[in-house]
């Protein structure tokens, strides 16, 4: 009788250890897949938002279409003007395009090593191949940011960027997570030599033109 009990006691005992064991085990694969999953979208989404951006304004824009340059009568640079009607398109232009693409990323497939979710070295390139649903869930916004660098002696660089934010969705068995996805690409540049005039017409229209202007001085 007393033999029976231990028997019953053991075997209690060996369940619970592989149910413990498989709830760890299943934790360190759901942390395993999302950790690998959400690396992996955000690189293959901001890649994605680059080529956009790439393909649809940077080749098609100079600095000269999204600013324009006043000068005085001895040619000194008093003011510069960006361009709201064009910063506006591209700005539209581009928000449509990115949703437009990212609406046809359904799928990806990644690997997830045996040796990230066990600990063993041997195993670490070696894993299941599980596919990852990726969707957009949110809107894409796009903002024109401009900063101004020392180039040199009485040079100064005027770099404008095209930043997008959004957010997408990715979903694997039994888990799904939303991402950030943020990129910034620049659009244009030139070298203004002299002094930056002080005046800078810098248009915030609500929800129209967000344009930011990042000095050194202030960073």
């Amino acid at each position: 009788m007393l033999n029976h009990k231990i028997k019953v006691t053991g075997i209690a005992i060996l369940i619970l250890l592989i149910a413990l064991s498989l709830i760890i085990f299943d934790i360190r694969i759901k942390a395993s897949v999302l950790t690998l999953a959400r690396a992996k979208v955000q690189a293959s989404e901001t890649e994605a938002i680059n080529q956009i951006i790439n393909r649809e304004v940077v080749g098609k824009t100079s600095y000269e279409d999204l600013v324009r340059i006043h000068k005085d009568e001895s040619g000194k640079i008093v003011l510069l003007q960006p361009n709201t009607i064009v910063i506006n398109r591209i700005m539209a232009d581009s928000t449509t395009s990115i949703t437009k693409n990212l609406g046809q990323m359904n799928e990806e497939t990644i690997s997830v090593p045996l040796g990230q979710i066990t600990g063993v070295t041997v195993l670490a390139g070696y894993g299941p191949k599980i596919k990852v649903k990726v969707l957009p869930c949110g809107q894409v916004h796009v903002e024109i940011i401009n900063k101004f660098d020392e180039a040199g002696v009485n040079q100064t660089r005027h770099l404008i960027y095209c930043q997008i934010n959004t957010k997408m969705k990715i979903a694997v068995p039994l888990m799904d997570e939303e991402i950030k996805v943020s990129t910034i690409v620049p659009l244009a540049e030139t070298i203004i030599i002299g002094d930056v005039p002080k005046t800078y017409v810098n248009y915030k229209e609500k929800q129209v033109l967000p344009y930011s202007v990042i000095n050194e001085e202030q960073q």
